[in-house]
């Protein structure tokens, strides 16, 4: 008995030996097993060879070192038995190293890593070529665990395994640094590189930085703008997928988007915004249009770029503007963004959309401070006046007008509400009454923003579409879902959409459209592109006859896929299915051959 206690120590000095460098052989094998995270990526210079080496080495040293670590340090610490040690040691990491080969094998193919609905898509041939994967993974760790137990026995008489993980360490540090620097600089040598490694969430440290005076927003973006001119491919995109063919000519028409965030379909009506409902009858009014989103972020990317929200960090890490953006600067128009939140938070467009647009404005400065949003949405159509008077009259002009009063709920404080709410009514109601005024208040200034431009005699040759990034739900269904980002409700994706188009007769359209339809109208109307939309988008014309069968849309972390009636829903633990009134479908047959074209849309504009 007390011999053998003598000897525990020295058996747990040997287990750790063993767990150490067993974890330092497995970075070896996952470094091999993952070329093929790093096959069909192309650095953009020195600083994107050195940064993807860096994050490589760094992230797959931590993938293989923690799971072992996390399991073998502290039994070989509470209990140093060698029997029970290495079986479990070689079933993890041949476990690790077999899921590892299918998410690179995969990867390479299509452009994504394993997911829970992923899973869900393999037929079985798959999951046999997983399990072979596993029992080679098996023989593979097997004799490594022997060969390097042996080993253990005698103290390693230099440091050159410490040296080595204090090696990989700092590479892991490093490269999350870096990452830090170069996110909030839109560096995209160092970003694009993101999205090739298996969880891999580098540092995100805008915030701090500018806290500490490190950063200057509005000159990091105007320094982007400098060096996206004569920028070579980011290696990670294939957008557009052909090169574009459209009219070299500046087309005779202004563009005027007009965005209430969180604006709901059945909130256009002429006792809650008469401004837009006259407006809306000499246009064209889209009765059952959809948002790509239930949030702003992937909600103004749909809207922008015609692609689903999942494409938004790719897109954002890579500072790819849209084809329509860049159609727009290529044909010398005026560009004007006055947008009343600040532009990084919410809706990212800083770093997609409007990325490469001169003198973007980031902020809106009001005039009275904690006045509140309905001010910051004065402040902004004011601005957008005075820009206009600015502008050189010989050039044409896009100009985006994006109110947030209505989604934030906080009308003007004097401003009676336009829905009576009774007494005693729940938090709901109540919060519904001060959306629609809000709602109220933005007609207001969106009637001045077309007073203005008729009397400038501009609104004849303006193009002008109201919409909103997404809707906002009162727990309309009674299940408990408010607000926005919640759910993939009607109530949150219906929303608004009017265009107003000089040479085009009003109308109503009944078919189903959606914000992936506007950047085809714009670069087939507009531009005269001869390219299908599919070389740029996942919609259509808005003008032709074509209607959604499904439609993806996305929230900040998990996408759904819409049809007319069910919602697919892909959240990070599984997938649900609810019917058309949104109630959750028992024991529901998952729909692969929608999800495999969904993933397939979500996958075809990476290289």
């Amino acid at each position: 008995m007390s011999a053998g206690a003598s000897r525990v120590p020295g058996a747990r000095r040997r287990l750790l030996r063993w767990a150490h460098r067993f974890a330092a052989t497995n970075v070896a094998l996952l470094m091999i097993v993952g070329v093929g995270y790093l096959w069909r990526y192309r650095p953009v210079g020195i600083a994107g060879w050195a940064y993807s080496t860096i994050a490589y080495l760094g992230h797959l040293a931590v993938l293989a070192y923690v799971p072992l670590i996390l399991v073998l340090v502290p039994l070989a610490i509470l209990i140093p038995w060698a029997a029970l040690l290495l079986p479990l040691g070689v079933l993890v990491s041949a476990a690790g190293l077999s899921v590892a080969l299918l998410d690179s094998l995969l990867f390479v193919q299509n452009r994504y890593h394993l997911s829970v609905v992923t899973f869900t898509l393999f037929d079985m041939q798959t999951f046999v070529f997983l399990g072979i994967y596993f029992v080679v993974g098996l023989a593979i760790e097997s004799m490594l665990a022997a060969r390097i137990w042996q080993r253990a026995a005698v103290p390693s008489r230099g440091r050159a395994g410490w040296y080595v993980a204090l090696g990989l360490a700092g590479c892991f540090a490093a490269s999350h640094l870096i990452f830090a620097w170069a996110e909030a600089r839109y560096y995209m040598p160092i970003t694009a590189f993101t999205r090739y490694l298996p969880l891999y969430y580098p540092l995100n440290a805008r915030e701090t930085q500018t806290q500490w005076g490190l950063l200057d927003r509005s000159h990091a973006h105007e320094q982007s703008v400098v060096r996206s001119h004569g920028r070579p491919a980011d290696g990670v995109l294939n957008y557009p997928l052909a090169p574009l063919q459209c009219d070299p000519r500046t087309p005779p028409l202004d563009v005027l988007f007009v965005v209430i965030d969180g604006m709901r379909a059945d909130a256009l009506t002429p006792e809650i915004t008469p401004r837009m409902a006259a407006f809306a009858k000499d246009a064209v009014q889209f009765d059952r249009h959809y948002s790509g989103g239930i949030a702003s972020r992937p909600g103004m990317f749909s809207f922008f770029y015609g692609l689903p929200g999942p494409y938004w960090e790719a897109f954002a890490d890579a500072v790819q503007p849209a084809v329509v953006m860049e159609m727009l600067r290529q044909r010398e128009y005026q560009l004007g963004a006055f947008v009343s939140v600040p532009m990084y938070n919410a809706n990212g467009l800083d770093r997609t959309a409007l990325a490469r647009v001169p003198n973007l404005r980031l902020l809106t400065y009001s005039p009275y401070p904690g006045a509140g949003t309905s001010e910051d949405d004065r402040q902004a159509t004011t601005e957008w006046y005075e820009w206009l008077d600015r502008r050189d009259p010989s050039r044409r002009f896009w100009g985006l007008l994006y109110y947030n009063a209505a989604v934030a709920m906080k009308p003007p404080r004097d401003a009676p509400l336009v829905v009576p709410v009774p007494p005693g009514a729940s938090e709901q109601v109540t919060e519904r009454a001060r959306y629609l005024t809000a709602v109220h208040f933005i007609d207001s200034l969106f009637g001045g923003v077309v007073d203005d431009l008729e009397r400038r005699h501009l609104l004849d040759h303006t193009i002008v579409v109201i919409t909103s990034d997404h809707g906002i739900e009162f727990d309309d269904n009674g299940l408990g879902f408010v607000g926005h980002n919640s759910a993939y409700s009607e109530y949150q994706l219906h929303t608004p959409f009017v265009v107003r188009w000089p040479g085009r007769a009003p109308g109503r359209v009944t078919r189903r459209t959606s914000h992936f339809d506007l950047a085809p109208t714009l670069m087939t109307e507009l531009f005269h592109c001869k390219n299908p939309p599919s070389d740029y988008s996942s919609g259509s014309d808005l003008f032709g006859d074509t209607q959604w069968s499904w439609l993806i849309a996305a929230s900040y972390d998990d996408f759904a896929v819409i049809e007319p009636d069910r919602e697919i829903i892909v959240l990070g633990s599984g997938v649900e299915i609810r019917d058309d009134r949104y109630r959750l479908v028992s024991n529901p047959t998952i729909p692969r051959d929608v999800l495999r074209a969904a993933m397939r849309e979500m996958s075809r504009f990476y290289r």
